[in-house]
């Protein structure tokens, strides 16, 4: 049988969600947790790849493996034996064997926020989850160069070093927005997937539009310029959050069902 999980998680202590040698990571987390309910190793496989320091509250994952208990328990069991950084949201039956759920393969949008702090001072309490800049930022005018981003682009340009020199750089920004909350500007964006380092790049380059370093043109260019990593502009992983992945279809986990799919509330204990 075939298990899906939401998983949220505060990225800060975390080396990014996928397995490293000598290093903490999220995916770790769980395959530490599954070990110790099961009593074997099990293999965790997510939807999306996060940085270190990103964080997510609607992460997806599945793993699979025999087991009596339902997907409540496991929900439970996953919540007890992991740190208090990542819990699992919700546990699911999905499909499984060679053409079941893939969590990656299977998604067709994928919504990440990045968060702009630009009061006077730097927050305590949120310092982990937004980026604080000195500089008091247009979000309007943010907003409007963000829509150059929509559409079918090549974002070659956006790309990270990770990002193999032979990978195709064309994603379909589904849509993008930035607005104001107080001293927070939230920039949105949902597209069906990313580069590496895409969405912090996209951030660098609205960041300097909002505090009038450059115009509302330079998305454009860059967009047009075919030049790998032209937008240099790193924005540090702190305030980027991987808010939700989207399936067609879905049980009650917001995951494709079964017929016999059982499923939980989104409490978290």
């Amino acid at each position: 049988m075939r298990i899906g999980l939401l998983v949220e998680y505060d990225g800060t202590e975390f080396h990014g969600s996928q397995i490293q040698t000598n290093a903490r990571t999220v995916q770790g987390e769980i395959e530490n947790a599954l070990r110790n309910i099961f009593n074997k190793k099990i293999r965790m496989h997510f939807a999306s790849r996060t940085d270190a320091g990103v964080h997510a509250r609607g992460q997806v994952g599945c793993f699979d493996e025999e087991t009596g208990m339902s997907p409540d328990q496991i929900r439970k069991a996953l919540n007890h034996y992991m740190t208090k950084d990542v819990r699992i949201r919700c546990a699911q039956l999905v499909e499984d064997g060679p053409d079941g759920f893939d969590p990656r393969g299977d998604a067709f949008s994928r919504t990440y926020v990045y968060t702009f702090n630009d009061a006077r001072s730097a927050p305590a309490l949120d310092r982990h989850f937004v980026t604080h800049v000195r500089a008091s930022l247009n979000a309007e005018v943010m907003n409007v160069a963000s829509q150059s981003f929509v559409g079918l682009h090549d974002f070659v340009a956006f790309a990270g070093p990770s990002t193999p020199q032979d990978a195709p750089t064309l994603r379909n920004v589904k849509s993008v927005s930035a607005t104001r909350d107080g001293d927070n500007i939230e920039l949105k964006i949902t597209a069906n997937a990313y580069l590496h380092q895409q969405i912090r790049r996209i951030a660098g380059v609205l960041y300097d539009v909002g505090q009038g370093k450059t115009s509302t043109d330079i998305v454009g260019q860059l967009l047009a310029s075919g030049n790998r990593g032209a937008a240099s502009h790193v924005m540090p992983a702190e305030g980027l959050c991987l808010e939700e992945i989207s399936y067609n279809g879905s049980g009650k986990c917001g995951l494709p069902a079964i017929l016999t799919t059982e499923s939980v509330d989104l409490s978290v204990n």
